[in-house]
């Protein structure tokens, strides 16, 4: 029989493998397609994301640490290291800088084949926005002279819901209670509807990368992505610009204003020394005077070097009058200087560095934005709260010299009594020398404070370079839509397997041939193929070349060997539960055996839910039920079929008491009797899952089949079929597989029988 060729395991669990996979195929597509049109319609409407990218050449220099002269200190542009660089690229300050020339702040978008895309520069409008900043605005073209202008569903600082809708003139400021606007129209409005954002504050919406070219180079390349390629180039271009001059800006400017101040003082100096020069050498030419006594020396060094510090304290003097006077102006403030005024006053220089970046930055903001505009009125108190800071400041550094001046006169003062006390030639041969001891050392302090300014500017010529300017993107760098769909195919294949294998791990449903045999050792007898539902019952005889009679003609070459050839033959058939087509193969069995000249009869014991009357159109009048209750004999129960050989015993009335009826003496003997009459005698007993009858009629018979429907019966059902191949009473018990489905190849799920070979006969 067909279970007895061997099997390899490891086979067979590769197929089912593939026969899971094919069972559920519909359903493994259906994922397939439905992941794969997930993933295109995300990667449809995923923003496109350019990327843009230029390199620079960064001039490394190490520290000169055994030089101590001034030319190397103000080369010496500190440690660095390409780490430092890129941390200085990606910095914050940096960005500011370079968002001075970017705008991300206002933000057009529409529509496109179902698509949002930003248009930037593109914009056929342009907004001004005072108030009613990060609202979304849609706004419809009407003619040439208005626009439509909509918000829905914003919310204002207390939580409450507004709306608007209304057509509005271009070039017009609009001030409601939410929002101060001016829409100016540039460009003819092409398509439906477009939206805007202004944000209050310009901040870059992508991504900054900086990497070296190699482990050992001075190349850096800076990239910026953008879902705008032309912001995207502007933006990394404006970056690797400001990463050149940030390191040179500062230093040149302050070097610059420092070397006028000190080139204007020179002059005066200059003019003070030769004339002291002069009026010594007349002197010695009129007195014959040559040197001065040491204790005359002595105060004269020290005058000098006392008038020489309040001369410096009353230049220090003069630039904080002067600052002073222009702070309280308020003009042109952004190009003050403070060099000069001394080293010990860096707060006040820290002050006015602020109020110039403030100043400045208010400048840029009122190229686009009104008086009205939160970033402008904030800028103006902060210079105003700036400007208060350092007048307060630069009074009390003028109360601080002032007293620093009175101590110097005094002290001069005392050297002048000393002074006087000398002779006359030497006393005014010592104020001559003194006044140009005096002019002499201040200019040599200037001159040295020249030299050294003019060094640091000349060291702010960067070492930096740009290599290559970033080009306009082509293509865009994201989305991978191609790799998005076909990640979502294989997810979807994936997720398909896995489901279809987790439903075939769940479904306790008999479906193959292997399902039997992993879990019992009772022999398969046959299988049935799957038969349409028509009123054609006895399909063997009405198609006798289909594949469901010769797997009718399979199954009784099976019985024929496990029936002695010169005794009748008597089958139980039975299944666990009804529809298991238990009825439908007694009827086409005992049709096969009766194609072969054997005689048969179908006795339907299934008395609580009789059908066989039904397949051959018969009364039930009268049957098993009358036959062993005694109210009838067998002749009269007997029923012939418009077949030859085929006869038939309806169940008949539905009894009280059918399993009485089943265990009487009276079965045993109607079986007995029809022994002698026919060749086969077919029991159509009751499931054995619901009642003990067929159990009974099991005993009976020579052979017992028990139905299993593929895709209908449970697993749990074999443990009956266990059950009953260890009682020695029930003999020949084997297992009918029903309802099979055949592929279009002919076969089964791998069963090793083909009946492709017969056709169904049309009707």
């Amino acid at each position: 029989m067909s279970n007895e060729h061997p099997i390899d395991e490891d086979e067979i669990d590769i197929k089912e493998l593939f026969r899971t996979i094919y069972r559920y195929k519909v359903m493994i597509l259906f994922f397939v397609l439905l992941f794969g049109a997930a993933s295109a319609y995300i990667a449809y409407f995923k923003p496109n994301v350019y990327q843009a990218s230029s390199t620079v050449e960064v001039g490394l220099q190490k520290r000169g640490y055994g030089s101590n002269d001034i030319l190397s200190m103000a080369m010496d542009p500190g440690v660095m290291t390409p780490d430092t660089e890129i941390e200085i690229i990606k910095s914050r300050f940096l960005a500011k800088k370079a968002l001075e020339k970017v705008d991300f702040s206002h933000r057009y978008f529409t529509t496109r084949n179902f698509r949002e895309i930003e248009l930037y520069k593109a914009s056929p409008f342009q907004v001004g926005m005072l108030k009613g900043f990060e609202v979304p605005f849609t706004l419809y073209g009407v003619d040439e002279k208005s626009y439509r202008l909509v918000v829905e569903g914003a919310e204002d600082e207390k939580g409450r819901e507004w709306r608007y809708d209304k057509v509005l003139p271009y070039g017009k400021e609009i001030v409601t209670e939410h929002f101060h606007l001016n829409v100016v129209r540039n460009a003819p409005l092409t398509d439906e509807s477009y939206h805007f954002v202004v944000y209050e504050e310009n901040l870059p919406v992508g991504k900054v990368g900086v990497t070296q070219t190699s482990k050992f180079s001075t190349i850096l390349k800076i990239s910026y992505e953008d879902n705008v390629p032309l912001r995207a180039q502007e933006y990394t271009n404006a970056l690797a610009e400001a990463y050149i001059q940030q390191s040179i800006e500062k230093k040149t400017k302050e070097a610059t204003r420092k070397l006028d101040f000190i080139d204007k003082q020179l002059k005066k100096i200059t003019e003070n020394l030769k004339s002291s020069a002069v009026k010594i050498e007349e002197f010695k030419k009129g007195t014959n005077t040559v040197s001065l006594s040491s204790k005359a020396e002595i105060i004269i060094r020290q005058m000098s070097e006392a008038e020489a510090k309040l001369e410096e304290i009353s230049m220090e003097s003069e630039l904080l009058n002067s600052l002073y006077k222009k702070i309280k102006k308020g003009k042109h403030l952004e190009s003050l200087s403070v060099v000069g005024i001394g080293s010990g006053n860096a707060a006040l220089a820290e002050q006015v560095k602020a109020l110039q970046e403030a100043i400045l930055k208010k400048k840029i903001l009122r190229e686009d934005y009104t008086e009205m505009y939160p970033g402008v009125i904030k800028l103006r108190k902060q210079i105003a709260y700036l400007k208060k800071n350092i007048i307060e400041t630069i009074d009390n550094l003028r109360s601080s010299m002032n007293e620093k001046k009175q101590l110097l006169e005094k002290s001069i003062a005392k050297y002048q009594k000393s002074l006087n006390v000398l002779p006359a030639d030497e006393r005014m041969y010592g104020q001559l020398q003194r006044k140009f001891a005096v002019n002499e050392k201040i200019y040599s302090y200037l001159l040295e404070k020249r030299s050294e300014t003019a060094i640091i500017k000349a060291s702010t010529v960067s070492r930096n370079r740009i290599i290559d300017t970033a080009l306009l993107p082509e293509k865009p760098v994201k989305p991978k839509r191609k790799l998005i769909v076909l990640v979502g195919l294989i997810l979807g294949l994936v997720a398909g397997i896995a489901l279809a294998f987790l439903r075939n791990f769940l479904d306790d449903r008999i479906k193959t041939e292997e399902d039997i045999k992993h879990l019992t050792k009772a022999p398969i007898l046959g299988f049935i193929p799957h038969m349409k539902e028509d009123n054609n019952k006895l399909k063997v005889l009405i198609s006798p070349k289909s594949a469901v009679a010769e797997s009718f003609r399979n199954l009784r070459t099976n019985l024929q060997f496990m029936v002695r050839k010169d005794r009748s033959h008597v089958i139980a058939v039975t299944s666990t539960i009804s529809g298991e087509g238990k009825t439908t193969v007694c009827v086409n069995l005992a049709a096969i055996m009766s194609i072969a000249n054997k005689k048969a009869i179908v006795l339907n014991l299934d008395m609580r839910k009789p059908t066989l009357h039904e397949k051959f159109g018969l009364s039930n009048q009268q049957g098993m039920s009358t036959l062993l209750s005694g109210s009838t004999t067998l002749g009269s129960v007997i029923q012939k079929t418009e077949y030859e050989n085929l006869d038939v015993i309806t169940s008949g009335p539905v009894p009280p008491n059918p399993s009485e009826l089943i265990q009487s003496e009276l079965m045993e003997k109607v079986i007995e009797k029809l022994r002698e009459a026919y060749d086969v005698i077919i029991l159509d007993t009751p499931p054995i899952g619901l009642v003990t009858d067929a159990r009974t009629l099991m005993h009976m018979a020579d052979t017992s089949i028990y139905i299993l429907r593929t895709g209908y019966s449970k697993k749990g059902f074999v443990q009956s079929i266990n059950e009953l191949s260890v009682l020695r009473e029930i003999h020949g018990l084997g297992i009918l597989l029903n309802d099979v489905k055949i592929d279009k190849h002919g076969y089964g799920y791998g069963y090793g029988y083909g009946y492709g070979y017969y056709e169904e006969e049309s009707k």
